[in-house]
């Protein structure tokens, strides 16, 4: 009996279920569905039908008309699309009668609305719709609800997560995101590539101790407002989408103390009331505009005036972005003050936070957590758009993973990450390979949220390990990874995360150098490097190709030159003795603040090209080490390596000298002259003998000093060994 009475319960909701459906579209009764704008409508507004006429086709192979009309029925079966600037919701899809609605709040939210109509009434994915994947089975029916209201509001009006991928229009459509290039008519420091064309007159340029000084802008400057407002127009003009305008002083210190400056409140260090009174010209003379600019050097005071409703402000997080919710961390208590003494000031901040480690793109900096709890603290704050400054146009570790997890966390920061985690890696890789993805993901990120060490955007390995990239996990992880990778030889995606993994342990083994996790062993003094170290550069070069992979972090180091600089070094240290590995000495100069591990310079680890990783770099003087005779004896010479970044300031040294306890001159070395920009080179000073008038002292002194050019500048001293 209680199965007969499920079986009529069944039959009944499955009835009334049927009764509640609508046909939108059914092939076979030839049932289309038309899309409706208003008459007369712009290019912009048949953009949007557009859209929604592509996204049909792909999905059905049938392709919509569309109709530009004001008057129709409510029963005619109508896709309407509609602006309405009132309303608070950013748009809202409905149906009450046989029609269906979608209005908006603005044309780029009727865009992510018709998207969301078709990523949540139908089965159309990304990968079709950018034709990433052609559909096969097309859609030859499609029912809706009778009725149905929903609306949507998302948590930050500017929503631009920084990869390629959302560099896509189809992308950012489809994940209700923003682009700089399709929303922004000036970004950035471009203002002298904007005013180019003009001729300037002297007066646009900032006076500096008495002299006009073409590095920055006078921004009491009538020719600069009025040449800057006639390339507004113009740009505003050719793409009525770029409405945001970035006006920001020159990337320097200077500020500009001519008469009307000062008048206005300059100092020599805040340009903010001139460069604030200057916006507010612009933004009366273009209502309809907006204009933004940066919480950066010379603008970080607010002005001593409410800015017009139509200018907003950038503030960075530059140097508090240190892999730690914002709230949990030391610098909390001055940005809560910052931002809310902003809002006071100008109606719109948006906040340029940062989500990479912009020296290792292939670190896969798991900041998803962290960046949750940020994101959720701006919009306490009421901050209203975010931009997640990430790897550009380079490739950097599951950066498709993080593009779509960090377009979800904008448009509502309450997700379920895990969830969102495990949902695409299924989506987009194969089953056994989002597995061992997702659950080593969601692990990292666990970990670096719940660590509480800094982790800066610009970090070496090192630092990575101590936060959260154990190596038994990673190597683990690598192992199990790489068996597939026979079977995804053809796979980008799989390719590129190989590409990271197997970079990532090459640098663990760099930074342990001896023993379990380095590159090699130390046999009686001598160094072996493990075979392992020659297949993996092999792989790095393979699976780069390969993945179309050619540099590794902001500054473009390429990864041909990362494997010809490791396989010279391990070339070179295979075999070679090491006297000095460990043994203890002493440091008699000062050391920079950031460089006091003085073991980096014996602990077998060994440093490329970036300077962040296993170089300890002197600026305050030069570096001066004590070291026993008796723990070198053996050795025959003394060789060095050294770095060479003429564009941070480091340069090899001008001269080693090896003296003894009683100040005496034991031996001395001239470095050669060396004018190449970025480069590491050893050097190698033979030991004295018992032919040699000076003989080491039972203790002596190792001077390496600094270059003598002008200026400030450093020494990066790397492995010394003894051998």
């Amino acid at each position: 009996m209680k199965k007969i009475i499920v079986i009529i319960l069944f039959l009944l909701g499955a009835y009334a279920s049927a009764q509640n459906k609508m046909i939108l579209y059914s092939l076979e009764s030839k049932v289309f569905p038309r899309i409706n704008i208003p008459f007369g409508s712009d290019v912009y507004t048949q953009k949007a039908a557009i859209e929604f006429q592509n996204n049909f086709e792909i999905l059905t192979g049938t392709r919509l008309k569309i109709h530009q009309v004001n008057k129709f029925s409510d029963n005619e079966n109508l896709i309407i699309l509609r602006i309405n600037p009132d309303q608070n919701k950013d748009f809202c899809i409905g149906k009450a009668n046989q029609n269906t609605t979608i209005t908006a709040s603005s044309l780029q939210n009727l865009t992510f609305g018709i998207n969301e109509f078709f990523q949540r009434f139908t089965n159309l994915t990304y990968a079709e719709k950018s034709r990433q994947k052609t559909k096969t089975n097309k859609v030859y029916k499609i029912d809706l609800p009778s009725r149905f209201n929903y609306c949507y509001k998302a948590d930050f009006s500017y929503r631009e997560p920084y990869f390629s991928r959302n560099f896509k229009t189809d992308y950012s459509h489809w994940n209700k995101t923003n682009y700089l290039d399709l929303n922004w008519g000036i970004w950035g420091h471009n203002l002298p590539k904007i005013l180019r064309k003009y001729q300037l007159k002297e007066t646009v340029y900032a006076e500096v101790n008495g002299r006009r000084n073409k590095n920055q802008f006078c921004f009491s400057s009538d020719d600069l407002l009025n040449n800057l407002s006639q390339e507004v127009i113009k740009i505003y003009e050719s793409d009525n989408a770029l409405s945001r305008f970035m006006i920001l002083p020159n990337d320097n210190g200077l500020a500009c103390m001519c008469e009307k400056c000062r008048k206005v409140g300059n100092t020599a260090k805040n340009a903010s009331p001139a460069v604030f009174t200057f916006l507010n010209k612009l933004a009366k003379k273009h209502r309809d505009l907006n204009f933004f600019t940066s919480h950066y050097n010379t603008v970080t005071e607010v002005p001593n005036f409410r800015a017009e409703k139509n200018i907003g402000l950038f503030y960075s997080t530059i140097n508090i972005q240190k892999g730690i919710p914002i709230e949990n961390s030391k610098y909390f208590e001055q940005f809560e003050r910052d931002i809310k003494n902003w809002k006071e000031h100008v109606d719109d901040v948006y906040i340029w936070d940062y989500t990479v480690n912009f020296d290792n793109y292939f670190d896969f900096y798991p900041i998803l957590r962290v960046t949750q709890d940020n994101l959720k603290l701006y919009k306490r704050l009421g901050v209203r758009g975010v931009f997640l400054h990430g790897s550009e146009y380079n490739y950097s570790a599951l950066e498709d993973l993080k593009t779509h997890v960090f377009a979800k966390l904008l448009w509502d920061t309450d997700i379920d990450l895990n969830k969102e985690i495990t949902s695409f890696l299924n989506a987009n890789y194969s089953k056994k390979v989002a597995k061992i993805l997702s659950e080593f993901y969601i692990y990292i990120n666990d970990s670096f949220y719940n660590s509480n060490k800094e982790l800066s955007i610009y970090s070496g390995i090192h630092e990575m390990a101590a936060k959260y990239l154990d190596p038994e996990l990673l190597f683990s992880v690598y192992d199990e990874f790489d068996t597939y990778a026979e079977s995804n030889t053809y796979n980008e995606n799989f390719l590129q995360i190989a590409s990271a993994l197997t970079f990532l342990k090459l640098e663990v083994m760099r930074d342990y150098g001896f023993g379990t996790y380095g590159y090699g062993d130390l046999y009686n003094n001598e160094i072996r490097v493990k075979n392992e170290v020659r297949t993996l550069l092999d792989k790095l070069d393979s699976y780069s190709r390969l993945a179309k992979i050619s540099t590794y972090n902001e500054v473009q180091y390429s990864i041909t030159s990362y494997i010809q600089s490791w396989r010279e070094t391990i070339y070179r240290y295979d075999k070679r003795n090491n006297y000095f590995f460990k043994k203890p000495f002493d440091v008699l100069s000062s050391l920079d603040e950031d460089y006091t591990n003085t073991s980096l310079l014996n602990d077998g680890s060994f440093g490329l090209l970036d300077y962040h990783t296993n170089w300890i770099l002197c600026s305050v003087d030069d570096l001066v080490l004590k070291v026993k005779k008796t723990d070198i004896e053996e050795s025959k010479q003394i060789t060095f390596s050294f770095l060479q970044d003429t564009k941070h300031g480091i340069y090899f040294p001008y001269r080693i000298r090896l003296k003894g306890t009683k100040n005496n001159t034991i031996k001395s070395f001239m470095l050669p002259r060396n004018d190449e920009k970025l480069t590491k080179k050893e050097f190698i000073l033979n030991l004295p003998t018992r032919y040699d008038n000076e003989q080491l002292s039972d203790e002596f002194l190792i001077i390496i000093e600094k270059n003598n050019k002008r200026g400030k500048n450093t020494l990066a001293v790397d492995e010394i060994i003894f051998n």
